[in-house]
């Protein structure tokens, strides 16, 4: 992942994109404005993306098992790119220390970068004073959850804007070709924001709900097979918004009345190289007995997709394709042990590309018949490998002729097994008798006579009689229980009852299954959720619920049962903000008593203030792990410094402090 992430720099965008960004030609608009502005006193809006742009990236291609990544991402234009993954070449834009060794062709994992990119764009402006740079990126990044290593392989769509020396406390208002941002400057004149969508290891569909796209494009100056050069500043098309800019505007400090500044820009500092490369997907590859059946997808000629071998248990065979179709077949004889793997390669691409698939067997059972003719299941089937075959649930081998079930009641499906797999086939119904009907409905049924009791009267509705005094007796299982926990109520030995009210009296907030019957089942409510957008003021110690009981509702009779609802206890390792690069708080969440995993898991909740008298504002979520640590790290974080936090978890418990700052 770009390394600027974790420093906080105010790098620019990586690879030389913008090594002469300083020399940049702006078109500067300056007004100083005495006019009154009509508006609250001077205040900052919240650093966000307030114009957004979905849907600019619409597909991505088969994963190239050379090194693990996408072949292409194609934008809404249909124009599709590919990794530019030759440090060699300067339209590629690699530094001299992105590639291990430098003497060497790039090569997975050992001569990998840590990051490549399908497109790059980055831009800068100079504040109106000449003293602040703004700096602005726009990538589809191919990186690595953490180190370059199979299966750690992540892409995302960001869009990254890094402010230093503005004014201070102002409100930048930035525009760019996929949208509009808002960043609001702390007292130093630093502002930053980030926006990934979305690093997730191994799903390579997340990059096409981002902001980016369609890619942008030098146009007919563009070198030939890319999207523009890395090294020289170009104007470029592509926005969607015919915006192809990047521009602030701000009033200094948000004052009223204040003077009013914009600056834009209109070069691009842009890499990205043209899909050639049509990549290759191998979806299956199935033994048959004797025979492995080796299924692909790509978009490439006839005669590009092979199957790999070895020339002796698999020979490299050619795949066949329908015209104008994306599917590839072969059937490959295995001569001996058949391999785990098979390996899919698309000879037209440079380098060529290559995907891997696990080998699966198939049972070797067919099924030939599978029905019923009212007496009688018929089942027949074969083995490929001869191996003795069952009716699955009754217990009967199919032979040469098949196997024959007396049965009055046939399944709808028949699954035939053999020591090493099943097949399954519906069953027809060839005849048979119909079944016997029932008995006719009775046409006039007698009125209700009412209940009837031994000794009479009986009370209305039951035989407790209507005088009776009720006891109302209740239980909990068990007597304590978790935020979260559900325990079972049971009033079924009160006496003379015939009505049940089960309610709450105090304490942590409680629901029932069914709060009108004998026996229902109660929920203890979190004290916290990641929903939450503002911190809750929940009641701590045992929950009392009340159960009521009437005979008939003429009389009644109450008593309370007591549920102890233990909270977690919270510590605080660290506690710090770094304005502009980072908010971290972490520590522990924990139960006495509990050594098991919690389900579901504990969750906590943190809330920051710049001093005693501001409202909290919610930072982040975090789940507690089965040590019961967790973590919540947010970075650049708030622009304005905080000093206060209140951390408050699902399971009840709360922690509060002062973060540390510098």
């Amino acid at each position: 992942m770009d390394r600027s992430v974790h420093d906080g720099a105010a790098a620019p965008p990586r690879r030389g994109l913008l090594r002469r960004l300083t020399t940049r030609r702006l078109a500067v608009m300056i007004a100083a404005l005495a006019v009154p502005v009509l508006a609250a006193p001077a205040a900052l809006a919240a650093t966000a993306v307030v114009t957004k742009n979905p849907g600019g990236l619409t597909a991505v291609g088969p994963v190239n098992s050379a090194h693990g990544f996408p072949s292409w991402y194609e934008d809404s234009k249909g124009t599709r790119l590919e990794l530019c993954l030759d440090h060699t070449n300067p339209l590629c834009g690699f530094l001299p220390s992105d590639v291990p060794n430098e003497t060497m062709p790039i090569s997975f994992p050992d001569n990998f970068p840590e990051e490549a990119f399908y497109m790059l764009a980055g831009s800068q402006l100079t504040s109106a004073a000449g003293a602040g740079r703004a700096t602005l990126t726009l990538g589809l990044e191919a990186a690595f959850a953490n180190t370059v290593t199979d299966g750690d392989q992540i892409t995302f769509a960001r869009q990254r804007i890094v402010v230093r020396d503005f004014p201070p406390n102002t409100t930048l208002h930035f525009k760019h070709p996929y949208g509009a941002i808002d960043v609001d400057t702390d007292e130093s004149g630093a502002g930053r924001i980030t926006e990934d969508i979305s690093p997730a290891a191994g799903n390579f569909q997340t990059a096409l709900k981002g902001n980016l796209g369609p890619f942008l494009s030098w146009g007919a100056d563009a070198p030939a097979g890319y999207i523009g050069n890395p090294d020289v500043e170009h104007t470029v098309t592509g926005s969607p918004f015919d915006f192809n800019k990047f521009s602030v505007s701000y009033v200094v400090g948000n004052a009223p009345g204040g003077p009013a500044e914009t600056v834009e820009t209109d070069l691009f500092s842009l890499q990205g190289k043209l899909q050639t490369n049509k990549g290759v997907q191998a979806d299956a590859a199935v033994l048959n007995g004797e025979f492995l059946d080796v299924f692909a997808t790509s978009e490439a000629d006839s005669g590009d997709i092979e199957v790999v071998g070895d020339d002796t248990v698999v020979k490299t065979t050619p795949m066949l394709t329908d015209t104008g179709s994306k599917r590839f077949y072969a059937r490959v004889r295995v001569n001996g042990t058949p391999p785990a793997k098979v390996t899919v390669r698309n000879i037209g691409d440079d380098p060529v590309s290559t995907s891997v698939v696990d080998v699966t067997r198939t049972s070797g059972i067919t099924i030939t018949e599978a029905s019923f003719d009212g007496a009688s299941l018929r089942v027949k089937a074969t083995s490929a490998t001869g191996e003795p075959l069952t009716v699955s649930g009754y217990d009967v081998a199919v032979g040469q002729d098949g196997a024959v079930i007396p049965t009055v009641a046939p399944p709808m499906t028949v699954k035939v097994t053999s020591p090493t797999g099943s097949a399954t086939a519906p069953v027809t119904v060839s005849g048979g008798a119909e079944s016997p009907p029932g008995l006719p409905p009775i046409t006039s049924p007698a009125p209700d006579p009412g209940p009837i009791c031994d000794p009479a009267p009986c009370a209305e509705g039951g035989g407790v009689p209507a005088d009776a005094t009720p006891q109302a007796k209740a239980v909990a299982t068990p007597t304590s229980a978790l935020r979260g926990a559900t325990f079972t109520l049971d009033g079924s030995q009160s006496t003379n009852s015939t009505t049940y009210e089960w309610s709450q009296v105090s304490g942590p907030a409680v629901t029932f299954s069914d709060p009108k019957i004998a026996k229902p089942t109660a929920t203890v409510a979190f004290a916290a959720a990641t929903s939450d957008s503002a911190p809750r003021n929940e009641p701590t110690g045992p929950a009392v619920i009340r159960l009521t009981t009437t005979n008939n509702g003429a009389n009644s009779s109450s008593t309370q049962v007591t549920i102890d609802v233990p909270r977690d206890t919270m510590t605080i390792g660290n506690a710090r903000h770094r304005t502009g690069n980072e908010l971290r708080v972490d520590g522990t969440a924990t139960i006495a008593g509990n050594t098991g995993a919690l389900t579901p898991a504990t969750v906590v909740v943190l809330y920051t203030r710049p001093n005693a008298t501001a409202p909290w504002v919610k930072i982040g979520t975090s789940p507690v792990d089965t040590t019961g640590a967790w973590s919540v790290r947010v970075r650049p974080g708030p622009t304005s410094l905080q000093t206060q936090y209140l951390v408050q978890s699902s399971r009840g418990g709360t922690a509060t402090g002062t973060l540390a700052t510098r």
